[in-house]
C-alpha cells in the first residue's frame, strides 16, 4: 500500500531480503533515545521507512546495501535521520563501530555530531553506553566504538577502514572524496555508507552520477529520491508535496511553504523546496520585477555610496542609497565608459564633494588602489571582500521581492537589473554577467549601495 510520501523514485523491492531484520532495531532505539530527550521527538513515518530502507537485509543478516542516497528538499528532518541512524551504528550494527560523520566543511559536519552528541548526554540511559564525550574530538562508546567527524577531503579520508559513514550534502561532494569512502570501508562486512542530500547543480558530478547509478538498478546502491516534476512551478502544492515528505505527512505547513517560495529566488526555490537539478547560472530577478518597483527622488540626508568596476575597466558606475524606514531608496549617481583609473577615481571625488555621504564602499577584487586613495582623502570607506560578494545579493533579492526598494527607472539601469545572472558556489551564489558582451556595473553598484543600508538597518540599536 502506498503512501502519499513515498519517494518519487526508490529502488525495487527485492522479496529476497527484509526490512524488518535490522530495520525494526534501529527505529525502536531512535524512538526511545528520541523520547528522553528535553524535548521529547519521534521519528516521522516516511522517516522511519528511510531507515528500515536502508537496513535491508537477507536470512543471513547480510545486508543489501552498501551505499544508500536519499534526496529530498531542506527541512525535512534530514539532520534527526542522520542522528537516529548514528545511534544505531554506534550502538548495534558493529561490535567495534569506527564511523564518520561527513560533509563539505567541518562546521556543517559538526552540526550533525553536536546534535548526536547533546542527545546522548540529555539521558543518563543513554550515556552510560559512551565514554565522556568532547565538544569536537569523537565520541567513543565503552565497547571501543568510535564516532568522528571529517571535511570532505580526500585526503584525510585515506587509509580509514570504516565500518559505516553519514554524509550530507553530498551535491557539495567531489567524486574523489567519496570514492575514498567506499574503498575505506570496503573490507568491513555490512558497511554502510548512507548519504543524505538536497537537489544541486550541474556542477554537482557525484550526485548525478549516484542518481544515475542508482537508477540504473546498480547492485548494492539503493536510492530514495523525493523531486517534483519537470518544469512544476514553485508554488504548485502538489509539486511541493512530492519533493518534500515531511510536508506530505502534515509535519511541515503548505502555508510556511508558500510564504517561503514567495521570496526565495527561483533557482533557490526549484533547487531546495522542489529538489530539483539547476543549472549553474540562472536569471537572478524575476522577469519584468525591478520595473515593478516604486519611484524615489533625490536623496535628502546623507547616503551610501558604492562604486563599481566593469570588467577590463569597460565601464565605471557610481550609486548610493538611503534608508526610509524599513525601505530602500537607491540612485544611480554617475557612469562611464572605458576611464582610466585617474578619469574614475577624479569622477568619484567630484560625487564625493557634492554629495553629502557616510561611507563610500569599493571591491577590493579590482579597487585596492581606489580605495587607498580614498582613505588618504579621509573618506571613510568600506572594502567589499568576498564574504560581501556572497551575502548582499540574497539580501538584496528579498528586499525586491517584498516591496522594500525603490528606485528612479533609469532605462540602462533597468537593462542590467533585467540580465542579471547568479552563478552557484555550493550553497550560496553571487551575481554575474549573463554574457561578456553585457556589462554589469550599473545594477552591481546599486545592488552593493543598497546592501550597505540593508545591512546597516539590520544592526542592533547601540545602548550606551
Amino acid at each position: 500500500m502506498s503512501n502519499l510520501y513515498d519517494p518519487t523514485y526508490k529502488t525495487e523491492d527485492d522479496p529476497n531480503f527484509s526490512n524488518t531484520i535490522y530495520g525494526d532495531r534501529a527505529v525502536a532505539l531512535a524512538n526511545a533515545v528520541l523520547s528522553l530527550a528535553p524535548t521529547p521527538m519521534a521519528l516521522d513515518e516516511f522517516q522511519k521507512d528511510i531507515i528500515r530502507f536502508a537496513l535491508q537485509a537477507d536470512d543471513n543478516g547480510d545486508l543489501r546495501f552498501r551505499q544508500v542516497l536519499v534526496s529530498m528538499g531542506r527541512q525535512n528532518g534530514k539532520s534527526t535521520l542522520a542522528v537516529a541512524l548514528l545511534l544505531y551504528l554506534m550502538l548495534l550494527h558493529n561490535a567495534q563501530p569506527n564511523v564518520f560523520a561527513i560533509a563539505s566543511t567541518l562546521q556543517q559536519a559538526n552540526i550533525v555530531y553536536r546534535r548526536f552528541s547533546n542527545l546522548i548526554n540529555s539521558s543518563s540511559e543513554v550515556s552510560k553506553f559512551f565514554e565522556k564525550t568532547t565538544e569536537t574530538r569523537g565520541i567513543q562508546t565503552t565497547s571501543g566504538g568510535y564516532l568522528q567527524v571529517a571535511p570532505a577531503k580526500s585526503a584525510s579520508l585515506q587509509g580509514h577502514s570504516l565500518t559505516s559513514a553519514v554524509i550530507d550534502e553530498v551535491h557539495l561532494l567531489k567524486e574523489s572524496t567519496y570514492d575514498a569512502v567506499v574503498i575505506g570501508s570496503g573490507q568491513q562486512k555490512n558497511s554502510l555508507i548512507f548519504a543524505i542530500t538536497t537537489a544541486g547543480s550541474e556542477e554537482s558530478v557525484l550526485l548525478k552520477r549516484l542518481y544515475e547509478q542508482g537508477k540504473a538498478g546498480t547492485k548494492g546502491l539503493g536510492v530514495c529520491i523525493w523531486e517534483a516534476p519537470a518544469n512544476a512551478a514553485v508554488d504548485d502544492e502538489d509539486a511541493l508535496i512530492a519533493a518534500n515528505p515531511a510536508l506530505a505527512e502534515g509535519r511541515m505547513s503548505m502555508e510556511g511553504a508558500l510564504q517561503e517560495v514567495a521570496v526565495l529566488p527561483e533557482a533557490d526555490a526549484v533547487r531546495y523546496k522542489l529538489n530539483r537539478f539547476i543549472t549553474s547560472e540562472n536569471p537572478y530577478l524575476p522577469q519584468g520585477k525591478w520595473k515593478q518597483m516604486g519611484a524615489c527622488g533625490l536623496p535628502d540626508r546623507p547616503v551610501k555610496i558604492v562604486a563599481d568596476i566593469a570588467p577590463s575597466w569597460a565601464a565605471f558606475s557610481i550609486a548610493c542609497s538611503w534608508a526610509v524606514g524599513s525601505e530602500i531608496h537607491t540612485r544611480l549617481l554617475a557612469s562611464v565608459v572605458k576611464p582610466s583609473y585617474t578619469q574614475a577615481l577624479d569622477l568619484l571625488m567630484k560625487v564625493l564633494h557634492q554629495v553629502p555621504h557616510t561611507e563610500v564602499g569599493v571591491s577590493a577584487f579590482v579597487g585596492n588602489s581606489m580605495l587607498e586613495a580614498l582613505r588618504h582623502q579621509g573618506v571613510n570607506t568600506y572594502r567589499i571582500v568576498r564574504r560581501d560578494d556572497l551575502n548582499a545579493p540574497p539580501l538584496f533579492y528579498e528586499a525586491v521581492m517584498t516591496n522594500r526598494i525603490k528606485h528612479q527607472h533609469l532605462p540602462m539601469l533597468d537593462f542590467q537589473m533585467e540580465r542579471l545572472s547568479r552563478r552557484e558556489e555550493k550553497d550560496d551564489y553571487r551575481l554575474v554577467r549573463p554574457n561578456t558582451s553585457i556589462d554589469i556595473d550599473a545594477a552591481m553598484a546599486v545592488v552593493f549601495a543598497s546592501y550597505l543600508s540593508l545591512i546597516e538597518l539590520d544592526k542592533p540599536p547601540q545602548v550606551f
